[in-house]
């Protein structure tokens, strides 16, 4: 195999392809990018098994041929190169990545261990359907938020996508918190749920790419391709908890509060909250009062000014509520627009956090304080 491609061009394949790589998998060769120069075009592949990415370019190939790299270095290798045309080529055991001053030999690791599977092309001209990319990857990085972290049940590490009479809801929970953002222009039914590790991948890959990006559903994979870079996604298996009937249908009564005070105040409050030790929140005069305490460090209290919709502070100054300060934060980060709204159905009941828009709902179980 032998090529010679621009340095950057290089990189963003690399970049592109590498972060779906797992640097402990369980399969050894799957720590590699798997390189293939054929047919006048290359082609570059990383994958964990549920998330596959690969990245072509058309280029001129003078040897064709195929190899497997370490990932984590072969990246780096590449990220530091110097602007200019690189010669890429197979010398027996070892690829070779020079510059007209400089040269890299890694070593090979055995392409014949990749699995065949994940190289295999996969045609996607049929059923491929288009979206706003923008629309869908806001939703993304909010709801996100709520998934479990990767260890926990599979299914709650996902994100569902809850198609119904023409509309598609995005959803995730990890059991404390339930989030949901209703997608306008999303074409796409029975997508089922998809891990939100993997879908964010996806949004780092597309975002700030301009071109069309077609989604194909299959049995048990997902598909998001641009004609460049391409990701596989595997569906997650498990039902999915039932989440319609747990955000509340009244409330007692909601404060409106500026988002950039709050995140300012909650942020000073979690130097002592540690992001884990709950922090109280109740109400003033024309304002909500966070206190966060930890025995061993000490404590703080800050007023953040807010208006009382639907109710007189009289009868609310008693109300206090304690969370997590972690996820009251994450909920609050990925709010549109310059206004939180809390909405409360009872201090033993899950809050409602919105921002300007309707269709981004957020709920947050409160804590028992000591």
């Amino acid at each position: 195999m032998k090529f010679e491609i621009d340095s950057k061009d290089l990189r963003n394949l690399f970049s592109s392809v590498s972060r779906a790589v797992n640097p402990k998998p369980s399969v050894p060769s799957l720590q590699g990018v798997y390189i293939s120069a054929k047919e006048k075009e290359l082609v570059l592949v990383g994958s964990d098994l549920d998330l596959v990415v690969k990245a072509k370019k058309p280029l001129k190939i003078e040897i064709e041929g195929e190899c497997l790299v370490n990932a984590r270095i072969a990246s780096e290798v590449v990220r530091k190169l110097p602007s200019g045309e690189v010669v890429v080529s197979d010398i027996g055991e070892e690829l070779r990545i020079e510059t007209g001053s400089l040269s890299f030999n890694l070593r090979k690791l055995d392409e014949k261990q990749y699995p065949r599977e994940i190289i295999k092309e996969d045609s996607l001209e049929e059923g491929v359907e288009f979206f706003e990319k923008e629309e869908l990857f806001e939703a993304i990085n909010q709801v996100g938020v709520a998934a479990a972290q990767e260890g926990s049940t599979p299914v709650l590490t996902g994100i569902l996508f809850d198609s119904k009479e023409g509309k598609t809801k995005l959803v995730a929970t990890d059991s404390y918190r339930l989030a949901s953002k209703e997608l306008v222009h999303f074409p796409v039914k029975d997508l089922g749920v998809v891990s939100k590790k993997a879908l964010s991948e996806v949004v780092r890959l597309f975002e700030e790419r301009e071109t069309k990006v077609g989604v194909v559903v299959r049995e048990r994979e997902v598909f998001f391709d641009d004609g460049v870079y391409q990701a596989s996604l595997r569906k997650i298996e498990g039902d999915y908890p039932k989440h319609k009937d747990l955000f509340p249908k009244e409330t007692v009564f909601s404060i409106e509060t500026e988002k950039d005070k709050i995140m300012e105040a909650l942020d000073r409050s979690s130097v002592v909250a540690e992001g884990y030790i709950p922090i109280k929140i109740s109400f003033s005069k024309d304002s909500l009062k966070i206190t966060s305490i930890n025995q061993d460090i000490g404590g703080g209290k800050e007023e953040v000014p807010c208006k009382f919709l639907g109710v007189d502070v009289k009868e609310v100054e008693k109300f206090e509520m304690s969370f997590n300060p972690t996820y009251l934060m994450e909920a609050i980060s990925v709010l549109v627009g310059g206004k939180v709204y809390f909405r409360f159905s009872g201090n033993q009941k899950p809050l409602l956090i919105q921002g300007e828009t309707d269709n981004y709902q957020h709920l947050l179980m409160p804590v028992r304080s000591e």
